[in-house]
């Protein structure tokens, strides 16, 4: 069978699906919360997103929404072409999760797209100042990248510098910062906030491979950091990560 066909007779078979559990939905007898969600699933990868919308509301009806959907629908909103009807959500769950980072990093690509990048950066700003440090490294990364995007680099640099000093265990600024000066060639300044990355690592005890899946990107080996050490360190160093 040509991949064309195949491909055609999977969109049949597909569609099949969806009609069938959009009637067996229209029965109270025989719906179910699974066949919703997987009904769910099956149109949002199909891109029917307003039929999607239809199918998520009765959920939203009851008295007391899950956060996850009430989230869910914004972003179907938002893809929808309904901007507002995504804000009015989005401001709803803000009232009741104010602090809470995917809604935060929903409404800010929402005013993204709506070419409101000051108005997120300074409802970004404030909330980062109204926290203590310590308290505020997620909402921080998020506003020194939102900083990059919006071409203020320095900016960017001196608030992941703070936040790695705020928090002396978490290695994510330190991360992002070398991303940063990998994209102004600073190889150099790279390998060291790497090598200061596993340091913290090890301090810390935590598991981040994310450090080396960094390097990786940047083309730099990890053991590069360790390079003036004699041989034997180096194999006992790396054999501290394994199980």
């Amino acid at each position: 069978m040509a991949p064309e066909t195949r491909a055609r007779a999977s969109r049949l078979a597909e569609d099949q699906q969806v009609a069938t559990l959009m009637q067996r939905l229209q029965d109270p007898d025989e719906r179910s919360e699974a066949e919703r969600v997987l009904l769910l699933e099956r149109l949002v990868s199909m891109e029917r997103l307003q039929e999607a919308e239809v199918v998520l509301q009765p959920w939203l009806s009851g008295r007391s929404t899950p956060r996850e959907l009430t989230l869910f629908k914004a972003e179907l909103q938002r893809r929808n072409g309904q901007p507002e009807a995504a804000r009015r959500s989005l401001q709803q769950l803000m009232r009741l999760h104010p602090d809470d980072l995917q809604v935060l990093q929903l409404m800010v690509l929402l005013d993204q797209q709506q070419g409101r990048h000051r108005e997120a950066l300074a409802e970004l700003t404030t909330r980062f100042k109204n926290l203590e440090p310590g308290q505020r490294l997620e909402i921080g990364l998020l506003l020194a990248d939102l900083l990059r995007q919006g071409g203020s680099d320095q900016e960017a640099v001196n608030l992941y510098r703070q936040l790695a000093a705020e928090d002396a265990t978490d290695a994510r600024p330190l991360l992002a910062l070398a991303l940063l000066q990998q994209d102004k060639g600073s190889t150099a300044d790279v390998q060291a906030l790497l090598k200061q990355a596993q340091e913290r690592r090890k301090s810390s005890g935590r598991i981040s491979p994310l450090i080396d899946v960094v390097a990786g990107q940047l083309g730099l080996s990890a053991a590069r950091n360790t390079a003036s050490e004699p041989p034997r360190a180096k194999a006992i160093q790396e054999g501290s990560d394994r199980p």
